[in-house]
């Protein structure tokens, strides 16, 4: 059985967040489930276990980043998992990339409606411009070896010579072995994994260093 946890004390009995910025995650909750009605932001079975399957699961990646005081990238926001919960309780520099523009207008309701400073671009990937960044985070968009492939793009960007990966923080599901062993085959990485409080099968995935494996094809 599930336990509700859209209460500010049974919320904060997970993760703790001031009463004024549960109710600005309140805010972001009751504008989602109306546009939810014109807009697909998130899939319709995840609908009554909202705070748990959304605003739980990214509320719990705070703890690893309240550190970072660099710009944080938030990959593919959708309806603002997890860039914008973060943003929210207290993040600065967040940007949130998003291709859909009816899903960045959504975002940008919220952004004004919470009052919270975040910077919304409405582009791919692969399209934003040069951007310094400290983190990138992401939520349900694409497979390791893609996010790092995504990663790489803002390397390549980048005037400063010592050119090093970003940190990274994904939250994960059941592939993330499968995921795992298959970006082994080009990259080593240094990683944290963390168990998910809301999924038994979910992970936190803290990428610290990204290297390039040479792979030697002479025979």
């Amino acid at each position: 059985m599930q336990t509700n946890i859209d209460t500010y004390n049974e919320f904060c009995s997970k993760v703790f967040v001031s009463r004024e910025t549960f109710e600005k995650l309140c805010i972001f909750h009751r504008t989602l489930i109306k546009w939810q009605n014109s807009i697909n932001l998130i899939s319709k079975s995840t609908i009554s276990n909202i705070w748990k399957r959304h605003f739980l699961d990214c509320a719990q990646l705070y703890t690893y980043i309240r550190d970072i005081e660099g710009n944080v990238i938030d990959f593919g926001s959708g309806a603002g998992f997890p860039g914008m919960v973060l943003a929210i309780m207290g993040k600065k520099n967040v940007h949130l990339v998003e291709s859909d523009y009816k899903k960045c207008v959504f975002l940008k309701e919220i952004a004004m409606l919470t009052k919270v400073d975040v910077t919304i671009h409405n582009c791919r990937i692969e399209k934003l411009a040069s951007l310094n960044v400290e983190l990138i985070t992401c939520r349900a968009l694409a497979p390791l070896n893609k996010l790092i492939d995504y990663a790489e793009i803002f390397i390549n960007k980048s005037s400063n010579n010592n050119k090093k990966y970003p940190k990274m923080l994904f939250l994960k599901g059941k592939t993330i072995n499968d995921e795992l062993l298959e970006l082994s085959k080009s990259k080593k990485i240094v990683f944290e994994e963390y168990p998910s409080i809301t999924n038994k099968y979910g992970k936190i995935l803290y990428i610290n260093k990204v290297d390039v494996i040479e792979i030697n094809n002479e025979k």
